[in-house]
């Protein structure tokens, strides 16, 4: 299963790089960002080309990113665990919602964009599993956790701007936690947010302390937000136990 979970990481690389660059999903076949040369297909062997080419284009020499194997692995990881703690009853609703994810985490960190096409425009699926059983939801807890999520993150980022002038959030923050809760109810909106948060303070903390980057600078929160997502789908349960019993 995982070269078959690379080999889907990989495609998901190439989602998120058209989808921001609003190319075809279809054609033309991969090339090199910079030289634009068709890639063979000894090129595009998940992580190993990546690495038997130390990161680089095999015609121009240019670099290419860290984050196509990243993405490789995350989704070999990932996938991995989905089907170790997930019933297969709900397999293919949250392989659909983790792709999503993984696509979201790329173009974020990439491009500090979230694409509504995997997430806003995903949250009537989110839904209609629901309404079919193929997510351990009902219909209800889905379209509440669309719209509470959606909810929570509108009006902190509103509050935000009046107290500061700032923009705090971006609207794609606002349309992931919505597809989030769309797939993981209002408990699912609150463990993700509230993993992200931690995660996200953790990790800027330390960036800023070690690399003093100037004031401008920016950590993208949907990644920490689809980690939070990802957590709660595969140790829900156990998190909801440890949190009531500190409670």
């Amino acid at each position: 299963m995982i070269p078959l979970f690379l080999c889907w990481g990989s495609f998901l690389n190439v989602v998120a790089y058209r989808l921001i660059h609003n190319g075809s999903l279809l054609r033309p076949r991969s090339y090199c960002p910079h030289c634009r040369r068709t890639l063979a297909w000894y090129d595009l062997i998940p992580v190993l080309s990546w690495l038997l080419l130390k990161g680089s284009c095999r015609y121009c020499k240019k670099s290419i990113s860290f984050l196509y194997p990243l993405i490789e692995l995350v989704t070999a990881l990932s996938m991995t665990m989905l089907t170790i703690y997930v019933p297969w009853d709900y397999f293919l609703g949250y392989f659909i919602f983790f792709s999503a994810l993984i696509v979201t985490i790329r173009t974020d960190l990439e491009f500090m964009l979230v694409s509504r096409f995997v997430s806003l425009f995903l949250v009537p699926l989110g839904i209609l599993l629901s309404f079919f059983n193929l997510l351990p939801l009902s219909l209800c807890e889905s379209a509440l956790g669309a719209l509470i999520g959606y909810g929570i993150l509108a009006g902190i980022a509103r509050t935000f701007f009046i107290l500061t002038k700032k923009e705090g959030l971006g609207q794609g923050d606002v349309d992931l936690l919505a597809f989030i809760g769309s797939f993981t109810g209002i408990y699912g909106c609150w463990i993700s947010l509230l993993i992200g948060s931690l995660a996200g303070s953790v990790i800027g903390i330390t960036y800023m302390a070690f690399f003093k980057p100037n004031k401008s600078f920016k950590i993208p929160f949907g990644p920490f937000l689809a980690l939070g997502a990802m957590i709660f789908v595969l140790f829900g349960p156990s998190l909801m136990r440890i949190l009531l019993h500190l409670n």
